[in-house]
């Protein structure tokens, strides 16, 4: 019988147990199974990897799964969808289930013990991998019996159909495309709404109750215990994108940090007159003036909201809603904008201002009145249902209680969504050897140096004036390492934000950098990265060695929106400075794809996301064979086991002399530098040291942060980060090694 119940504790369940490549040999029932009950043995894992041929650890090996790094390429693609088929095919056969492959609304009902809920998502051929992931994610907290899987075109129906899992046939829809990333053909993105709407309302006049999610999202735990104890009594429950789970939880406004009036984000408490947003899948437009006051007025009657999890209750109300959602969705429109998202929201905030709690939530303010007071509606907890800002940038990647991720706030269409999964570990495609084989190289990050952080804004103008005036130091926070020279006598007047000619609002870069002592930090703390990732990166292809990127600390955040000046936190956000950021903050990542294939036929330069290392799954060579290298400027006195030290500002001569063939340090899984900012001296072999940097410069050594004005494709909107100075090259590099008193003995010269 399948399990209506779960004993999982909320955001404590270990998605590693399905989410990985060997985590389907052997699976338990998981209907069956209780809810700990791992899906496979440690000692089913090592009787596995025993069995597996040993990777060589020569110099000849070859870096294994470099396909795999590159993303979205079609290889990577390719790859990814025949494990995740072999996983998902595995995972649905462990489930049981009376009904696979295509079924109907009426047959999925049928079968489905009374009251139980339907798990449904969307899936086309481009989007079939995510979909894969997704449905590992609901097997791991053991939904899978309760998913079907709306298949919209042809391929995916029949690729779904073919693993065993239930499907429902809306392949009418047709289009196989990653119609998501166009942005040119809105009426496509329409009528893909109106199915999605459509496939839940077959459900819900058969009294089922239904949770719909994006096929970007990610469960993490089972939610079913917190709907049946904190949703039952709404009608629709909704994630939203409120970046604050403090302001989220300020239910009656309480906290002195919040205007009570409302929270851009997070408006959807008791007694608001503006800013909600709820998330239907699809990222936030504002609908509002920016500029208008926070007052009760029609600028400020409509929100945006998003549904990228949406709970929905089979009652009266919700049929209603459901309906009038379907119609506005299939109706002739000259509104170019809509689609489901906007017109979820032009229904649910029909009179939505100011906010009311709903009859069952009068004391809690949990569920609120919407659609012009007819629904009762659910923001599902920000805390608990997260989106891409408070999972990925303001958490760094941890699970702190989510039950759900939504890939939201991310740049870098596909590309960008897979390196966070990648980076928070949550995606569970990767070849089998992916953790097992390899030879690896990363470095330690220059740390933010100690003392006082950057304020949130600069000194206040007249202040500062009296304070030069009276010949005293700045205040803490307002001058430091980050600042230009003279800083200390130099007062900036803070511009507010306005329209320029061409109607970009915001201020220009030049006067955000003068204003914001963050984002003077995080700009110079970027150019020290890059510099370290110049001579990291260069190590690792010297050694022939797939690059683990480590995690970087960032001191301001990053929008398209210039909310984020000058504080550099955004929207009201619980951001603490400074974070550990996505890649994304300091390269961009989905311009690097490529870097692992290489130029003109020279090899490439494979990678791997920082928390690689630190995988619950990696194995053990790969945990246990480390070699520590560190760089002085004197010669040591003794090695120390497992330790290699190097002349700062080494060659590539001393590099490979000292982690190269032969050396003990080749053989070791893993080397991992103690630092990387400055610590080459160049390329003695000229023509290898013009080709990794023309490969670095091509593929990575660039990026910029954004923005301080709308339209970031305009100039003035971006900061773009220094590129790092070149190595020398050839009798150059050679001279700076033969300049140093210490310096490693090599076997010739080039």
């Amino acid at each position: 019988m399948p399990r209506t119940s779960s004993s999982i504790s909320e955001g404590r369940f270990p998605i590693w147990l399905v989410f990985l490549p060997f985590a389907l040999v052997g699976i338990v029932n998981v209907a069956r199974a209780p809810s700990h009950a791992p899906v496979v043995s440690r000692q089913q894992l090592a009787l596995q990897r025993s069995r597996q041929k040993p990777p060589d650890s020569g110099w000849a090996a070859v870096e294994t799964s470099r396909s795999s790094a590159a993303l979205s390429s079609e290889e990577a693609t390719r790859i990814a969808l025949e494990k995740g088929s072999q996983r998902v095919r595995a995972a649905a056969a462990a489930v049981s289930s009376p009904v696979r492959g295509v079924v109907t609304a009426e047959a999925l009902d049928a079968v489905l013990p009374k009251g139980a809920v339907v798990w449904l998502t969307f899936s086309n051929a481009a989007y079939l991998h995510f979909a894969q992931n997704f449905y590992l994610s609901c097997a791991a907290v053991g939904r899978a019996h309760q998913l079907a899987i709306a298949a919209l075109d042809p391929p995916s129906l029949s690729s779904w159909a073919g693993l065993g899992v239930p499907v429902l046939n809306f392949s009418v829809f047709g289009d196989a495309s990653d119609f998501r990333g166009i942005g040119a053909d809105q009426a496509r993105f329409r009528r893909m709404g109106a199915m999605k709407v459509a496939a839940f309302l077959s459900l819900l006049r058969r009294g089922r109750p239904v949770l719909c999610s994006d096929v970007d999202t990610v469960w993490l735990a089972d939610p079913e215990p917190f709907l049946r104890s904190r949703a039952a009594a709404a009608d629709i429950a909704v994630t939203s994108d409120c970046l604050s789970r403090e302001a989220d939880a300020n239910k009656r406004g309480d906290s002195r940090r919040f205007d009570p009036k409302g929270v851009w984000f997070c408006g959807h408490n008791p007694q608001n007159l503006y800013g909600v947003t709820f998330n239907t899948g699809h990222p936030p437009t504002r609908l509002v003036s920016r500029t208008a006051s926070h007052s009760p007025s029609p600028l400020l009657t409509t929100a945006t909201h998003y549904s990228g999890v949406l709970f929905l209750n089979p009652n009266p109300r919700t049929l209603t809603l459901a309906e009038r959602w379907h119609a506005k969705l299939v109706a002739p429109t000259d509104d170019w904008h809509l689609e489901d998202q906007r017109a979820f929201n032009i229904l649910v905030t029909e009179a939505f201002y100011p906010v009311v709690a709903a009859p069952p939530a009068a004391e809690t303010g949990e569920i609120v009145l919407a659609a012009n007071r007819s629904l009762w509606l659910m923001p599902l907890p920000a805390g608990l249902f997260c989106g891409g800002h408070t999972f990925f940038v303001q958490q760094s990647g941890e699970r702190r209680g989510c039950l759900n991720v939504h890939i939201t706030f991310t740049e870098g269409g596909v590309h960008g969504k897979l390196w966070r999964l990648r980076e928070a570990g949550l995606w569970g495609l990767e070849p089998e050897q992916y953790y097992d084989e390899g030879r690896y190289l990363s470095f330690r990050p220059p740390p933010v140096p100690a003392g006082p952080l950057p304020a949130a804004r600069v000194e206040p103008y007249d202040e500062c004036v009296a304070r030069v005036a009276r010949g005293e130091a700045p205040p803490a926070g307002a001058v430091g390492w980050w600042s230009p020279p003279g800083s200390e006598s130099r007062c900036v007047k803070e511009v507010r934000q306005y329209d320029d000619k061409e109607g970009l609002h915001g201020v220009t870069i030049q006067e955000g950098i003068a204003q914001s002592p963050r984002l003077q930090a995080h700009l110079r703390m970027a150019d020290r990265y890059l510099v370290a990732l110049r001579d990291g990166m260069a190590a690792a292809w010297l050694l022939n060695r797939t690059f683990v990127f480590p995690q970087f600390a960032c001191l301001c955040d990053r929008s398209e929106w210039p909310d984020v000046m000058p504080t550099c936190r955004l929207e009201n956000s619980d951001l603490e400075f400074p974070f550990r950021c996505p890649l994304n903050f300091l390269l961009n990542v989905h311009f690097m794809q490529g870097i692992e294939n290489g130029l003109q036929g020279r090899r490439g330069l494979p990678y791997r996301e920082h928390s690689f290392l630190t995988h619950p799954w990696l194995s053990r060579r790969l945990r246990e064979s480390r070699t520590e290298v560190r760089f002085r400027s004197d010669a040591p006195s003794a090695a120390a086991p497992g330790l290699v030290e190097l002349p700062r500002g080494a060659t590539d001569a001393e590099v490979l002399a000292a982690l190269g063939p032969g050396t003990v340090a080749a053989g070791s899984a893993v080397i991992m530098l103690s630092e990387a900012e400055d610590v080459l001296g160049g390329f003695e072999d000229a023509a290898t040291g013009a080709y990794v940097r023309s490969l670095l410069d091509q593929k990575v050594l660039y990026g910029s942060w954004c923005c301080s004005r709308t339209n970031f494709h305009r100039p003035g909107a971006t900061a773009f980060y220094t590129k790092p100075a070149e190595l020398p090259l050839g009798v150059r590099a050679t001279a700076v090694r033969e300049a140093r008193s210490w310096r490693l003995p090599l076997k010739g010269e080039f």
